[in-house]
């Protein structure tokens, strides 16, 4: 890069709605240096006051939505509705909000010969984009990269020239079945800003909820609240006196919330909705859990351990990743009775607990803002 010349790069990314994704990219948006960069990003969703991120956005990124907040009103109305006809016509919409996007995204292509798909949101539609001389990188941030049942977005896939991946063992699968087509595989872990997180652990409850473990995370099948509630029963006959607390909103609350009245949890377990601090409750927590699935990089588990919290978390490539395989944080099957025992074991056992604790703070360390500043500039310079 010649002296004084800023290097031009289009991000294109979802929404800047509550989600790790949309937290991961307000990160990577405040440690590129304006003096070598000009951004410009492209949001394909206005979700008006659900932009959560629009506000940390730095001065000098410009940004433009694709799509216009009252498109997107009308979208989630119908989203909403359980009448047929508006599940049709929401049907419709939703491919017409592609459309509209991708039509919009095509005025900015002479911008920068540098594209930085971070959602893959361009996978549909990237044959459509005259990519001629120019870089399209997809950032993945879960998945293996095995193929996909879609044909265009499996067929599309070799547009990008580079493809980003969030743990190790995305990147020996894309490697394996991308690599060898010329399309070049990258690692970078994500980061966080530990000052901001710290901050605002220090702020106050705003309820009484007594000691508590604590789960922070959509209310979704993939999250598994549900082992974690039947766990905590097994923990509540065990005679611990800790609640149990799990923040997030999403549609598998009115299930969670039976199985809560059938084991008879109601005084013990609060469902608190979604929280824009949710620090501060993790911060006064004895200890965090996490069930899920998969997971490609939980970043919530990486901000319990920069507020110095031991972490259960069951069996994923994300959570093996940041906790080195269980060296650094407690990685169990994905059963009630194994959450349950490995719960208790730390409950049970102060000094354990405390050991965990420091090695779990020890970890955190090498995903600071400043470790991941170094590797952004270090890929972006390559570029």
């Amino acid at each position: 890069m010649k002296q004084g010349i800023k290097k031009k790069i289009i991000i294109q990314t979802g929404s800047l709605r509550v989600g790790g994704q949309e937290k991961m990219l307000s990160e990577l948006l405040k440690i590129i240096d304006p003096i070598k960069y000009e951004v410009l990003l492209l949001v394909e969703e206005n979700c008006g006051k659900e932009n959560i991120y629009e506000e940390k956005i730095p001065n000098y990124i410009k940004y433009e939505f694709l799509t216009s907040e009252k498109f997107m009103k009308k979208l989630n109305s119908l989203k909403q509705s359980r009448n047929p006809i508006s599940k049709l016509i929401y049907s419709i919409m939703l491919k017409l909000k592609k459309k509209i996007a991708i039509k919009n995204f095509k005025k900015h292509l002479d911008f920068s010969n540098i594209i930085i798909d971070y959602n893959l949101g361009l996978l549909r539609h990237c044959n459509e984009l005259n990519l001629v001389g120019k870089r399209l990188i997809g950032w993945s941030h879960a998945g293996l990269g095995g193929k996909l049942k879609d044909k265009r977005k499996e067929k599309n896939r070799r547009c990008y020239t580079d493809i980003v991946t969030i743990n190790e063992e995305m990147r020996k699968c894309y490697e394996e079945r991308l690599g060898k087509e010329g399309v070049k595989i990258h690692k970078i872990h994500n980061f966080l800003d530990e000052n901001i997180i710290l901050s605002n652990s220090q702020e106050s409850l705003d309820e009484e909820l007594g000691e508590y473990i604590i789960s922070v995370g959509a209310l979704t099948e993939n999250k598994n609240n549900a082992c974690l509630i039947r766990a905590f029963r097994e923990l509540i006959d065990k005679g611990i006196k800790e609640n149990l607390v799990i923040i997030g909103e999403g549609k598998e609350r009115e299930n969670l919330e039976n199985l809560i009245l059938e084991l008879n949890l109601k005084d013990r377990v609060k469902l608190l909705g979604l929280k824009i601090n949710p620090y501060k409750y993790i911060s006064k927590s004895s200890l965090f859990v996490q069930c899920s699935y998969s997971e490609g990089f939980p970043l919530v588990l990486l901000e319990s351990m920069i507020l110095g919290k031991v972490v259960v978390s069951t069996d994923n490539y994300g959570s093996r990743e940041i906790l080195d395989n269980g060296k650094y944080g407690m990685i169990v099957e994905n059963n009630y009775k194994e959450v349950s025992k490995n719960i208790y074991k730390l409950l049970d056992n102060k000094n354990l607990k405390k050991q965990m604790e420091e090695l779990s703070l020890l970890r955190s360390k090498e995903f600071s803002l400043k470790a991941g500043q170094k590797y952004m500039e270090d890929f972006l310079d390559s570029l």
